[in-house]
């Protein structure tokens, strides 16, 4: 689900032009790539996405060479598509076309690269949904992408966040929270200047937050299990 998470985060980042709803277009997986469904039922920012993962023989830029010869760059006002790599190590791939949404997310991997395909329709402007509801979060914070999916006997839920507090505030907000309820704190720790990782544990139901600094704002991760149940 981190994965998930960096897909639709990357992807809400972007101002893309959206059209009219039609017919879903065809995304295509890369050359020389095993295929296969996550075999989950996934739901972004209220929206069912289809989703599936490759792996591939092919390198990252080769992965990018066949997406760009397949997706012209276009124009505003026609559909195009957008590369980003504000997820590093990941490489992002974007395309908004009849009211979909596209997103290829690929990454090296040994002599090759592996990553996800996404398809949802775009989100109806008219249509308000309360992303990141019943989720603990320090004032000010902006929610970007509430993600469920839904397994045989467990629930998921990934949500992403921005604000403009420290990881090191943003951790300890997290921290007192979730274990003056009565969580378990299973990790507690700052891999790197401005980074921080959080577990939490309580029953059947865990919390994994996941705190970076990035260009004077701070970006939250969480991913949930069993989320409908009370907080």
């Amino acid at each position: 689900m981190r994965h998930l998470t960096r897909i639709l985060l990357a992807s809400a980042l972007l101002a893309l032009p959206a059209g009219v709803a039609a017919a879903p277009p065809e995304l295509p997986a890369p050359p020389k790539s095993r295929v296969g469904l996550l075999g989950k039922e996934m739901v972004f920012n209220g929206i069912p996405m289809d989703m599936r993962q490759f792996n591939s023989s092919l390198s990252v830029e080769e992965i990018e060479q066949f997406y760009g010869e397949l997706w012209p760059p276009g124009t505003e006002d026609k559909p195009r598509y957008v590369i980003t790599d504000a997820m590093a190590p990941w490489k992002i791939i974007t395309r908004v076309e009849n009211g979909y949404l596209m997103t290829v997310q690929v990454t090296a991997h040994g002599a090759g690269s592996r990553g996800f395909l996404a398809i949802s329709r775009m989100p109806d402007p008219d249509r308000e949904v309360e992303l990141g509801k019943g989720f603990p979060l320090m004032r000010g914070s902006k929610p970007l992408n509430d993600i469920e999916t839904r397994d045989i006997g467990k629930d998921g839920r990934t949500m992403a966040f921005v604000n403009d507090y420290t990881a090191e505030a943003n951790a300890g907000f997290y921290r007192t929270w979730f274990t003056a309820r009565g969580w378990t704190l299973d990790m507690d720790r700052a891999p790197a200047s401005g980074a921080h990782v959080l577990s939490f544990r309580d029953g059947s139901r865990s919390v994994n937050i996941v705190i970076n600094d990035r260009a004077g704002r701070t970006y939250i991760v969480a991913q949930t299990t069993n989320f409908d149940k009370k907080w």
